[in-house]
This record gives structure tokens, sequence and C-alpha cells, in this order.
């Protein structure tokens, strides 16, 4: 499954000044598989610069380490072998980038950054709905595939004590809605159900690249619940 954040920040880099450093907090739990980290930064000396990624749990790994780069913009993509050291830790956390300049004497701007994870279904529950929350929650995923949804499929894992009370719905990047549980199965226990392609023909044609949302609102909002897990299968052309 593949989860991503990303930071537009825009942070100078003073001359005289030694480094900057950034932080990212992952809300998602999830034990990664595999890991990219991007960057773009202006600078006129890369030679200069030292760029880390630091997780969690204290584990670091440099993602440029003084290499020259023609002109002023270092555009970077690290992935696989280089960032094995993260593979099997959680995703869930504060993670820092960090930028040092050795020589102290040109400026610099991190424009963004941004991770992509890789990882196994989360065992601990991604949203919680207490007596507090609030009456409509969403959870989203982003998917990185370009072209139109040829066909989709979805299941969702909700733990909840009246699931009569619930709306479910799923959106697409281009905003189109379907809905997939509707206060159905009144006074029953959790939903957790399977959606073919059939269910999802709506979504045919639709654009696949960018933010999926699922959408679960609680009309009487007293009951607590979860959001387990959920999942979408996308076909494209």
């Amino acid at each position: 499954m593949l989860y991503s954040k990303r930071r537009q920040i825009d942070e100078f880099l003073a001359v005289g000044k030694e480094g900057i450093s950034d932080e990212m907090k992952i809300i998602r739990d999830g034990k990664i598989q595999a890991l990219q980290a991007r960057f773009n930064l202006h600078h006129s000396h890369s030679e200069n610069l030292v760029v880390t990624l630091t997780g969690p749990d204290g584990t670091a790994v440099k993602l440029h380490n003084k290499e020259k780069v023609k002109g002023k913009i270092l555009c970077v993509q690290v992935g696989g072998k280089a960032l094995k050291k993260f593979v099997g830790g959680k995703a869930k956390g504060n993670w820092k980038i960090s930028v040092k300049d050795g020589s102290k004497k040109d400026s610099g701007i991190l424009n963004d950054w941004c991770l992509i994870f890789d990882f196994a279904q989360p065992k601990t529950s991604e949203v919680i709905l207490d007596q507090k929350a609030k009456a409509t929650i969403s959870s989203k995923h982003y998917c990185h595939t370009a072209g139109k949804v040829s066909s989709a499929k979805a299941s969702v894992n909700i733990a909840h004590a009246n699931i009569g009370d619930l709306k479910v719905a799923l959106v697409s990047p281009g905003g189109k809605e379907v809905v997939l549980h509707n206060k159905a199965d009144k006074g029953k226990k959790n939903l957790k159900k399977k959606f073919k392609k059939s269910d999802l023909e709506k979504l045919n044609g639709e654009k696949s690249k960018g933010i999926w949302t699922l959408s679960i609102t609680d009309f009487k909002g007293k009951f607590g619940g979860q959001l387990k897990s959920w999942k979408l299968d996308l076909d494209s052309e």
C-alpha cells in the first residue's frame, strides 16, 4: 500500500548559517516495506551540501553527500538500497530532513520535500471516533498512476456499535462520489465488506492519479468506532 506526504516550506538558508532542518509528522501506522524520499533545493554549490533524512527512531541516512551537480537546482530522489535502513521500521512519527552547508559562503532555499511509503496494512486503527469526534471523518490514499479508471474494487473494515448510523462514501480525485453504505443494517455491529467492480462502475472514466478519499459520517455521533482499514484497487488505461 502506497502512502505519501509532501511539505512545501521554502526555507531560506542564509550566508553564514550552518544549516536548516524541517520536520514532517506521519500519522499513518504501518511497517515500512520500501521508502522513497525527494527534495528540491536551490543552491550555487551542491558540493558543499549534506542532506540527511532522519526517521522517528533516530535512524539517519544521507540523501546527498557533497556530490557536485550542474546548475543551481538540486532535485534529488532517493530510494531502494539507499534507504534500506528504514525497511522494517515503523512509519508513524516525526521525520526530519536537515541540510548542512560546509562552506557557509552561499545562500540557498529548501523548497519542498516528500516521502513515499510502501508498507503493509497497519494492525492498529487509523482513525478513532469518540463521543467528541466530528460527525464526518475522512481517510485519504494517493494514487501515483496516471490514466483513466477502467475498473475499481474496494474494501472497508469499520468497527462500530451501530452501522445503521453510518454513511460511507468513496470520492475520486475529480470529486465523483460513490456511496458504499448508507444507514443500512440498523442495529448491527461492524462493517466489513468488499465492493466489486460492478458496485463502483460510476468511477469508470475518472482520472486515477490524485487523492482518493473515504468519507465516513456518523449521524448519531455518540457511538465510538474505528476505521481499521480500507483498500482500493484501480485498473487504469
